[in-house]
Order: structure tokens, then C-alpha cells, then sequence
């Protein structure tokens, strides 16, 4: 073979990073460790053996979370909504390509908490339906509600998985999604949930995983760049350095580094910029900062978007890698 290429491809000829494959790939995360170390050992079979004829890893999730809030001890305490006790059973019958679950008896539901992909990145949404559905064939599911139902009538849920032969509790199925990077995180509930998600969503960005792999970022940037009205209102989560933020009247505008005059530009309000001061990310403090931000996309493009609180942005440590542009 003669020549270089920059590109990189899976065993099934589909090139690495490309933004309409499936976030995650078998061959890269085969070996992973499914378990935090102390649990590793402990385990039963792995759930999600990999699904067949695909390329989505393993789903079986990082869930110390369970033992730190008491869980595994047996101690009395009040259960938080992403901990499977007084979670409700459920009998999944079918999983839509949109990401709605219908059960046999109860509401229809909705994976809360992430960003199931769209109507434009139709490959990957079949894909992902089509494997959750395979792999949790047989399992106990649970749900709990946190949310009353949107207006379209599915109730937004977190899911907890029980293997049949294994001893370990069930596990958190948004933090297992978040963890492998099939998914990106969203605050549409938050609280100590939603923070003990960001930390599964740290090991992903560490890790470059699915949505967070070399390349997919600015693939997805440079077409919604052109076209940015068919993308209007578009759940997009991206890591991007804050060069400045910069007040203007009532509002403030964080300047991304090295998008220049006709790159990407985000607005806040003063109450967003106050929270996150009172998180002790002040204006001064942001700029030059890695952060994990969140945002619709605007029927203008990438310009005109606006921060709609501080849970939509998240510093990264310095520890903390960040896809390749």
C-alpha cells in the first residue's frame, strides 16, 4: 500500500468519525472495562454481549453510585430518582426509532437526561433503537418517572437493568449509554442526578468514545454550518474553548475561540452568567476554559445560539481530553 490517509476505518469499512455512524464501535471498545475496579471482579455475565452484526458496545454501566448512596449496605435512606429502589417493572414491547419505549401495561416513556439522536442522523437512531431493544430482550427492567409526560404523551424516565444471573443491583441504563458515548448528556432534569451523569459523561470525553471521538464534532458542525435553518432547534452538545465572555446591556456573549467573526458565538442572560458565578465560574475564570456546552441551534446557525442555564455548560478538568477538531 502506497501513500497516507488521515482516515481511519472499522472492521466493516466505515470510516471513524464519519457524524451518521453509529456513535460507538465494538471494535474500539471491545476491551473496555465495564466495571469500576473494585466491582470489576465481582460481576456476573455481562449484559449486552454486543449486538449483533453491529458496531455498539456494551452498555453495562459504571454503578458506584449505587454503593456510595447507601445501596449495597443496606442502610436507610431516601432514594433519589437515578437509584432502582421503589423504581416500577416494566415490560418493554417495542422501542421506536425516535427513542419512545411503549410497555405492555403503562405510559410510554422517555430516556431522560440524554440526547437521543434526531430525524437528521436517521442511520444512527435506527441503529441504536434496534440494539437497546436486542439488548434488553430478557432483562428486568424498571423505570422511575421524572418528569410529567411532554406534550406528545411519553413520560420522561430513568431505566434501571437487572441481569438475571447476577448479584449486582440494577444499574442506571442513562449513565451506561452516557459512559460507552452512544449518547451525550442533557439537563432537562437535574439535581444530583444530573451530576453524578456528568461524571459517567468525563469518563467518555477522557476516553474519546462514540460521540466524543476525534473528528465527529466538527463533521456535525460543518453541516449544520451549511444549512442552519434545517437544523434550527437541534439538541447539540460540544466541547469548545471560551476565549472571552463579554456583557452587553442585559446579556453577555461568549466568544469561542477561534471562530472568529463569522464562527460561533453563544449569548447568555445575566441570571445564567449569576448561577454560574455563584458556582465560582465567573466571567473572568471562563475565559480560556475547555467546557462541555449545550445548546439548540438557532434557525441563524452556530451565531445566534444562547446558553438557556448553567447546567448547560460544564468545565473540563485538566485532566479531561477533548475531541480532535
Amino acid at each position: 500500500m502506497t501513500g497516507k490517509t488521515n482516515h481511519r476505518f472499522d472492521g466493516n469499512g466505515t470510516r471513524i468519525g464519519d457524524p451518521d455512524r453509529i456513535r460507538t464501535c465494538g471494535l474500539q471498545f471491545r476491551k473496555l472495562p465495564l466495571y469500576p475496579a473494585e466491582l470489576r471482579d465481582l460481576s456476573g455475565r455481562a449484559l449486552l454481549a454486543g449486538f449483533r452484526g453491529g458496531c455498539i458496545p456494551l452498555l453495562r454501566p459504571w454503578v458506584a453510585v449505587l454503593f456510595t448512596a447507601g445501596f449495597a449496605l443496606g442502610q436507610s435512606v431516601t432514594p433519589r430518582a437515578c437509584t432502582p429502589e421503589a423504581a416500577l417493572p416494566a415490560n418493554i414491547q417495542r422501542i421506536d426509532a425516535d427513542g419512545t419505549l411503549t410497555l405492555a401495561e403503562g405510559p410510554a416513556l422517555k430516556l431522560a437526561n440524554i440526547v437521543w439522536p434526531d430525524h437528521l442522523e436517521p442511520n444512527m437512531r435506527a441503529k441504536l433503537a434496534k440494539g437497546l431493544t436486542e439488548s434488553l430482550h430478557g432483562q428486568r427492567v424498571s423505570w422511575k418517572a421524572v418528569a410529567p409526560p411532554d406534550r406528545w404523551g411519553a413520560t420522561p424516565a430513568y431505566l434501571f437493568v437487572q441481569e438475571p444471573d447476577s448479584t449486582l443491583p440494577p444499574f442506571w441504563l442513562q449513565a451506561g449509554m452516557v459512559e460507552a458515548g452512544l449518547v451525550p448528556g442533557w439537563p432537562d432534569a437535574t439535581g444530583h442526578c444530573w451530576e453524578e451523569l456528568l461524571t459517567h459523561e468525563a469518563i467518555a470525553i477522557r476516553e474519546r468514545r462514540g460521540h466524543w471521538a476525534p473528528r465527529v464534532q466538527a463533521q456535525r458542525l460543518a453541516t449544520i454550518e451549511g444549512d442552519p435553518g434545517r437544523h434550527a432547534g437541534r439538541r447539540m452538545v460540544v466541547i469548545w474553548t471560551i476565549s472571552a465572555v463579554r456583557p452587553w446591556r442585559e446579556i453577555f456573549f461568549l466568544n469561542i475561540r477561534g471562530a472568529g467573526r463569522t464562527g460561533p458565538s453563544l449569548s447568555a442572560t445575566s441570571a445564567t452568567i449569576s448561577a454560574l458565578t455563584q458556582r465560582g465560574q465567573t466571567p473572568e475564570k471562563l475565559a480560556g476554559q475547555r467546557a462541555v456546552i449545550r445548546f439548540l441551534v438557532a434557525r441563524e446557525g452556530l451565531r445566534r445560539s444562547r446558553l438557556d442555564s448553567a447546567d448547560h455548560l460544564s468545565t473540563l478538568e485538566k485532566t479531561e481530553t477533548a475531541p480532535q477538531r
